[in-house]
């Protein structure tokens, strides 16, 4: 190297140095991970200056530079001034940090990331779980495999991560590949029960890892962020969503959504259970016809979907579930109403323990979720139509952490018990 090549090199390294109290050495370095579901994309503050902006859901930002000291950090919505989060880090100088904001049983949370996992050992890679759905339901395997997922159940394959709940204290170390695995989630336990698939992951040599899972708009379905350390964040959304059919339709009926069955000769009044299908907006088959729904809807990537079809022509309905557990310790049920009834105009409605429970539910609609208290047995289900009673239980069990559709199904002109009380989680 020439002389006055070193001389420019040293200069321009003095003259960072000499700003902002040391660029080079005394500078701490943080990011921001949006793991979150419903809230768009957020905005980091710092001591409340706005230091990163609009990332959105299921990505990260790049780092920024603070000097080495302990600072307060806040979390928003963009466009947003309020505060949905405020906590504190310590940045220290040359070293990495990542913010992961997540709801976490409907209330949002942040896990600062330390960035600075030593290297892993020769043709190794390093992999941590980091699950941000910490309901018991949610714990859930992990598996590395050169299959598709859908081979899982039978298999001899054993999971890399089992029953993982919350962030992975350490790191699982492996052998790199330059082989691409299908990295598969599963329910803990339930082979059969794949709640992603990651089709091409690939443990090259030295890399070090940490795969965020996060829920999808459904409760149950998963989408993904690749945290790379000190390096990128790949987005990986779910392929599929779940759909499912509550029909008042006087015949058996076949049904496809997004060209997958999901029912097939389900005789009214009854409720099928969920099925993948491919995500994205719905189209829908009954009996090999297309039928138009009432509002188109979009079945985003992890999301719950009900096929609610009434009459005889049928009249199909569409719904968004959301499956995710109630956020109240208090109340820690979610039940709601769905009016699938033939032959009634009025709207429904649905007490529990004679208390209102939701806003009631027109013909072909559905209440909004309400939170209430558990019981064994001793919880009075009402739902009415005026005073014309269309179901009622005095003795129900509602469990916590699960979520209930109360259906109205069937022939609303001749009043009877036509209520199904469905556990959908």
């Amino acid at each position: 190297m020439k002389t006055t090549t070193r001389w420019l090199i040293a200069g321009l390294a003095a003259a960072l140095t000499a700003c902002g109290a040391g660029l080079l050495g005394n500078q701490g370095r943080i990011r921001l991970v949006n793991a979150t579901n419903g809230l768009g994309a957020l905005d980091l503050q710092i001591n409340q200056e706005t230091a990163i902006s609009g990332v959105a859901p299921a990505s990260a930002s790049d780092y920024v530079l603070r000097k080495a000291d302990t600072y307060t950090l806040d979390i928003n919505q963009t466009g947003n001034a309020a505060s949905l989060l405020t906590t504190t880090t310590a940045l220290v100088a040359d070293k990495h940090q990542s913010v992961v904001a997540y709801n976490n049983a409907g209330v949002l949370t942040a896990t600062i990331l330390d960035d600075e996992e030593g290297d892993p050992g020769r043709n190794k890679a390093k992999l941590r779980i980091f699950n941000t759905a910490t309901a018991s339901d949610d714990q859930v395997d992990v598996y590395l495999v050169t299959a598709a997922c859908s081979t899982l159940d039978g298999s001899l394959a054993a999971p890399t991560a089992a029953a993982v709940s919350g962030l992975q204290t350490a790191y699982t170390e492996l052998s790199a590949s330059t082989t691409a695995y299908h990295l598969c989630v599963t329910s803990a336990g339930d082979k059969s029960d794949v709640r992603l698939e990651i089709p091409s992951f690939v443990l090259s040599d030295q890399r070090i890892v940490t795969v965020i899972l996060a829920p999808g708009s459904g409760g149950h379905l998963m989408n993904a962020i690749l945290l790379d350390q000190q390096a990128a964040a790949t987005q990986v959304l779910n392929p599929s969503a779940r759909a499912r059919v509550a029909t008042s339709v006087p015949t058996s009926v076949d049904v496809s959504v997004n060209g997958t069955p999901i029912a097939a000769g389900l005789a009214s009044p009854n409720v099928g259970s969920y099925v993948l299908v491919p995500a994205g907006p719905v189209t829908l088959k009954v009996n090999g016809n297309d039928i138009a729904p009432v509002a188109p809807l979009t079945a985003g990537p992890g999301a719950d979907i009900t096929v609610l079809l009434t009459g005889t022509t049928p009249t199909a309905a569409l719904f968004a579930d959301d499956n995710t557990p109630s956020s109240s310790t208090v109340k820690p049920v979610k039940i709601r109403l769905v009016n699938g009834l033939n032959g009634t105009t009025g709207t429904a409605t649905l007490t529990l323990n004679n208390a209102l429970v939701g806003n009631g539910a027109a013909p072909g609609a559905a209440s909004g979720y309400t939170q209430v208290a558990s019981s064994a047995g001793l919880a009075r289900l009402e739902a009415r139509i005026g005073t014309m009673q269309f179901y009622f239980n005095q003795t129900a069990t509602l469990e916590s952490g699960h979520v209930y559709s109360l259906f109205l199904l069937g022939d609303g002109t001749t009043p009877s018990n036509l209520g199904i009380l469905f556990q959908d989680r």
